[in-house]
């Protein structure tokens, strides 16, 4: 088959959304499918890739790792060459370019509901959210009536998607590469080591972290917090780990090379994450398949793939309750390898092979 990925955000930008695309991309084409990626520009970025075509876009005067992309890219251009399948990434104005590509192609359209975007609102514009919100749904649901299949990275996902009246939805997980599949080892615990990564934004709710740190503190001094990754959060979330005397005990990586991630999650004991806006990420994915057990919080959207007990915990959202957790498992080694084997075997379930094999059967629906 013949598929083009529609994308609001690709390399060199570090996201969920920009690996799954890679990832799958190449899983895709080692089962010899021709795989085509419209992107947005990035400035003095240039893609060994020779299928990514790029669009314009502006700078973004908020983030500047995500330019604001302008879908300009001539009809022709993508007409010649002869797509069997347009599936986009993004709903908004990437979605909309996407539902008209496929209209003027004669083609299926597919969409991955990989955000919460209406929720994410929320802590970018509360003010406004109700109007933004409704705006965002009604759109998801107009892109939703004119593809073939929406795809959700989760059940939840979909319970959200149908309630707003979205029927054509079925759940496809994201997948794992192999490197991120190690079997774990038993581990030292003479320096007990928490990881986090993804990006330090304000739905990520870095700050909550840092308050279960400062109660680690309190019962295990020697305890070592890892948090790999870049954001508007960062600066702000290193000056009070400062401040709050955690300096010693925190490691800012800022954002890494993805080759390095096995290695930082081999070097941890625990994944920790106190977002509660996720669909199904991949940085959790990776976790537990490196054999590291997550920590997370009720309500998260996690719940589907962490089971409490088993693979980590999903607690309330008290720091105390959260380190007072985190000091039990560090204290019984035992309990903790058996969960890291817990959390090993059930990230199998997620493969970028069982993806790719999951889209092209979709694609090949009647």
């Amino acid at each position: 088959m013949r598929i083009l990925f529609v994308t609001a955000t690709y390399l060199p930008t570090v996201n969920g959304v920009t690996y799954h695309i890679n990832s799958t991309t190449k899983a895709l084409r080692k089962m010899g499918h021709k795989v085509f990626i419209l992107a947005p520009t990035f400035p003095g970025y240039k893609d060994t890739d020779k299928d990514v075509i790029r669009y314009p876009s502006l700078p973004n005067p908020f983030v500047k790792s995500y330019p604001l992309g302008i879908p300009l890219v001539l009809f022709a251009k993508i007409k010649k060459i002869k797509l069997d399948i347009i599936h986009t990434h993004h709903p908004l104005i990437i979605g909309q370019y996407a539902s008209q590509l496929a209209d003027k192609l004669n083609l299926p359209l597919y969409f991955t509901a990989h955000t919460q975007y209406e929720q994410y609102l929320n802590y970018y514009f509360p003010h406004g959210y109700d109007f933004t919100s409704r705006i965002i749904i009604k759109n998801l649901i107009n892109l939703g009536k004119r593809c073939k299949k929406v795809i959700c990275p989760s059940q939840k996902t979909e319970v959200r998607l149908k309630k707003y009246g979205i029927p054509n939805t079925t759940v496809v997980y994201n997948g794992v590469e192999r490197e991120f599949l190690i079997k774990p080892k038993k581990k030292s615990l003479s320096q007990p080591t928490l990881v986090y990564t993804g990006r330090v934004e304000k739905e990520k709710d870095p700050l909550f972290l840092l308050k279960v740190t400062q109660d680690l503190k309190k019962i295990l001094p020697n305890f070592r917090f890892i948090i790999v990754g870049s954001g508007s959060q960062l600066a702000a979330l290193n000056q009070k780990a400062y401040k709050s005397r955690l300096a010693e005990n925190i490691l800012f990586t800022g954002g890494v090379n993805r080759y390095l991630l096995p290695d930082i999650y081999k070097s941890a004991h625990l994944f920790i994450t106190a977002s509660k806006s996720e669909v199904m990420p991949l940085s959790l994915l990776e976790a537990l398949g490196s054999g590291l057990p997550v920590i997370a919080l009720k309500n998260s959207g996690l719940e589907e793939i962490i089971k409490d007990g088993k693979t980590g915990f999903i607690l309330k959202g008290n720091p105390k309750l959260i380190a007072d957790k985190i000091e039990y498992l560090f204290s019984n080694p035992k309990i903790l390898y058996k969960l890291s084997l817990n959390a090993y075997k059930s990230a199998q379930n997620f493969s970028t092979n069982k993806t790719a094999e999951r889209l092209i059967n979709l694609y090949s629906e009647k």
